[in-house]
């Protein structure tokens, strides 16, 4: 009986050490998943931008504009937040890459239609 107790508790006592290394690991290790965060802007937010901060005359696209608009608060903001001394190190915020997404659920829907009237060889409408 004192084997298996002893054994029960020990198993214990290992799976709780186990426990906390893989905490102290994940803090130590930096993955994509700590730092990827996705967000929705509001069409006003949009407008506004594109009120107060487009430039026709630059060479950029207009997306290209945006993003890099997103781009520049985001590590502005990110900068700003005090250092939680996890780490030494700068306390500048520098932003790998951001990827746009827009809903297009209406342009594919009609890429369906579209699609299903070539199936059906109605030329007339596929137009």
């Amino acid at each position: 009986m004192f084997v298996y107790l002893y054994t029960l508790v020990y198993f214990d006592y290992i799976k709780t050490v186990q426990k906390n290394l893989y905490v102290d690991w994940d803090v130590k290790t930096i993955t994509a998943g700590d730092y990827s965060i996705e967000f929705d802007l509001k069409p006003e937010t949009y407008e506004h931008w594109k009120k107060h901060y487009y430039d026709e005359t630059n060479f950029l696209s207009e997306c290209s504009q945006f993003k890099q608009f997103i781009w520049n608060e985001l590590e502005t903001i990110c900068s700003a937040i005090p250092n939680q001394g996890y780490e030494a190190g700068e306390d500048k915020v520098k932003i790998s890459q951001i990827t746009m997404a827009y809903n297009n659920a209406e342009i594919i829907r009609r890429l369906h239609e579209r699609g299903h009237l070539i199936k059906k060889e109605k030329w007339a409408l596929v137009k």
